[in-house]
């Protein structure tokens, strides 16, 4: 099988990866991926993006800038959630097409799979992590609930997005351009490309680990992820909760009559302290659920309204050599006078 594209075509790869406290490990990925492209493609660049590293990341991907070639680097202010990195990435890259790889635990492999994938006709390729597809490996309560969730996801989104999709993926620059001037961009990276509608193909992969570090799963995040992924992508709870409010004001109607009833057919009517009870927690329980989900839209419309970057780059460098800005600017003998 033929790997990688004509050494000719005009085709620019480029690959983004968000990266943090990476400097034991950033070293050989960089010499790893550099070679990689170098050898399959005449133009790519590396775009990595520094998410607000406390260690030395960034001075050693300056040193390395020095002898590879195509890596630009972005040093954020301050560190944003690990998937909101990736689209700052995304807006900067110039590829025409853009693979997101997460550098910590991502092979470089699929790299020629997912761009020989890209030209069988479809816009995206997604990468399916093969330990949240099947349980040999044994039972994980994360992978289960993650499965869980995208099914629910998709039930209730309608969108045509993969079960057990990660953050290795291709873009298209026509995939890219659609969602890009989406305002909630940075929130949605995990399930916005599947707005577009476009095409898309799939491959398993391993995952693995660069850092050496064991891997830390917070139910807490994934669990604040998945309702903002939801109460972000679809008016479903709010309209699920406008018929709660309907059944609330309708079980009134009922319970109304119930009184009636009972002070028309009945001599001794009690206190009714525990109905009363009962049917204020109800209720209750109905207006706090509505308060909460309408206080997380006004939060966000607040937000958006304040009009505040979402990032701030304080540090920018490039490898010192660039091929495709090499190539643009030379000079041949024979046009001088």
């Amino acid at each position: 099988m033929k790997h990688g594209l004509n050494p000719q075509s005009d085709v620019l790869v480029s690959v983004v990866s968000p990266i943090c406290n990476a400097e034991s490990w950033i070293g050989e990925y960089l010499q790893a991926i550099s070679a990689l492209l170098a050898h399959e493609y005449k133009d790519y660049e590396i775009v990595l993006v520094d998410n607000g590293s406390t260690d030395n990341t960034v001075a050693v991907v300056e040193q390395l800038q020095q002898e590879l070639r195509n890596i630009q680097l972005y040093s954020l202010a301050r560190s944003i959630p690990h998937e909101s990195a990736f689209v700052v990435g995304l807006e900067q890259a110039i590829g025409d097409v853009v693979i997101t790889l997460d550098a910590a635990y991502d092979p470089i492999d699929p790299i020629l799979e997912m761009v020989q994938l890209a030209y069988s006709g479809v816009d995206i390729v997604y990468g399916l992590r093969s330990d949240r597809l099947s349980q040999k490996g044994g039972f994980s309560l994360y992978n289960w609930l993650s499965q869980i969730f995208f099914r629910f996801y998709r039930q209730i989104t309608k969108e045509n997005l993969p079960i057990a999709a990660s953050t290795l993926r291709l873009y298209t620059r026509r995939a890219i351009n659609s969602f890009l001037d989406n305002s909630d961009r940075y929130s949605l990276f995990p399930v916005i490309a599947a707005f577009s509608g476009l095409r898309y193909q799939t491959f398993t992969y391993q995952r693995l680990n660069r850092t050496g570090l064991p891997t830390n799963q917070s139910y807490s995040a994934a669990i604040s992820r998945a309702f903002r992924l939801i109460f972000l992508s679809s008016h479903y709870p709010l309209r699920l909760l406008s018929f709660t409010a309907l059944a609330g004001a309708f079980l009134n109607v009922i319970y109304s009559f119930y009184v009636l009833f009972v002070n028309l057919f009945k001599s001794k009517v009690a206190e009714g302290w525990t109905t009363l009870s009962l049917q204020n927690s109800v209720m209750f329980f109905i207006l706090f659920m509505i308060l909460a989900v309408l206080s997380e839209y006004i939060a966000r419309l607040v937000m958006t309204n304040q009009n505040r970057p979402f990032y701030f780059v304080t540090r920018e460098s490039r490898s010192l050599v660039l091929v495709r800005k090499k190539e643009l600017n030379v000079v041949r003998n024979d046009l001088k006078s």
